[in-house]
């Protein structure tokens, strides 16, 4: 019968069937790094990876950092590959506690991913991402013998360490100074949203940026790319009076997915070794994705963290921006 971490492999499998898969930047076509394994093969080192040691694994380092970097978006993906690569762990021991205790195996394992997932969220400040893996692992095992140790006292809590490894601003001030609007004190929603749409394209005139937000409206135009906007968000914010209802798309789907830790470190006002020690100790205020022997950060984490605005616009709205600002369409 099929149980919790049945469901876990197949819904990893159902996403990526037998393409590629990049633990560094999430989409192989945005990755530095040109050869990527099958999943089956990235599972499979990964597993490997954690029982030689995950605290020293660059693999698992990057795959904590992608976990974290999906839930910010709220995407449970790579959170689902994290457990997808530690229950082979699991099964054996939750198999032998069962049949050992005469406690059913699919509460034992339920009760094991649930355990997981809080030291996930547990971990999400001041615990490095080497870390992480063998925390959720021996949190796992605990609660799966205190479920057995509630019918019976053979075992004691220090069996648990026999199965466990040890453990190793730039848009806001702008925008504001172009109206005497406020935006956020707009009653109607689409007026606010067509505001907003038209600052930005302002901005992107007077800063010289017209060329490439050009390219990218042609682009969403042909079909050629798509902004990061779900169906569901962009369903509520349609208004009748636009050329396409799916040229929406957030103003950082126009900057690169990832830059690199020392432009990164630049815009957080921090020298580039700070930032590594900052990493290493898990006090980086966001995940940073580990890419062969450096770091890859994710634009969209670092935007949140410096309270850059990150808005919802459509095309109509900031071309029209640009062309009041200068004078000329884009």
């Amino acid at each position: 019968m099929s149980d919790i971490f049945d469901h876990i492999e197949w819904k990893v499998r159902d996403i990526f069937g037998g393409e590629p898969a990049c633990a560094h930047v999430g989409d192989v076509k945005e990755c530095d790094i040109k050869r990527h394994p099958t999943y089956s093969e990235f599972r499979a080192e990964a597993i490997s990876a954690g029982v030689r040691s995950a605290s020293t694994s660059r693999l698992w380092e990057s795959l904590i950092a992608m976990g974290r970097l999906c839930d910010l978006d709220g995407d449970d993906t790579w959170r689902l590959v994290i457990l997808d690569c530690i229950v082979p762990y699991f099964r054996s021991l939750s198999a032998r506690i069962s049949r050992d205790f005469h406690v059913e195996c699919e509460d034992i394992r339920s009760a094991m991913v649930a355990t997981a997932l809080e030291v996930w969220d547990e971990t999400v400040r001041g615990v490095a991402p080497r870390h992480v893996r063998d925390r959720m692992v021996k949190a796992a095992f605990e609660v799966a013998f205190r479920l057995g140790s509630a019918t019976s006292s053979e075992y004691s809590m220090d069996d648990v360490e026999i199965f466990v490894q040890p453990e190793g601003s730039f848009l806001d001030s702008t925008l504001k100074a172009s109206s005497i609007i406020d935006a956020s004190n707009i009653h109607d929603a689409d007026v606010a949203e067509q505001l907003r749409g038209e600052r930005i394209g302002e901005l992107f005139q007077l800063r010289g940026c017209s060329e490439t937000v050009r390219d990218f409206h042609d682009e969403l135009r042909t079909g050629t790319r798509s902004g990061s906007i779900n169906q569901t968000v962009r369903t509520g914010l349609s208004r009748s009076w636009f050329s396409d209802p799916n040229l929406y798309y957030y103003v950082s789907d126009l900057y690169p997915s990832f830059i690199g830790l020392r432009e990164a470190a630049d815009v957080m006002d921090i020298a580039e070794s700070a930032a590594y020690r900052l990493i290493r100790a898990g006090q980086f205020p966001f995940p940073a994705a580990r890419a062969g022997r450096g770091y890859k950060i994710s634009v969209k984490a670092l935007m949140l963290f410096k309270s850059i605005p990150n808005p919802i616009v459509h095309v109509d709205d900031v071309e029209n921006g640009a062309l009041h600002a200068g004078g000329a369409a884009l």
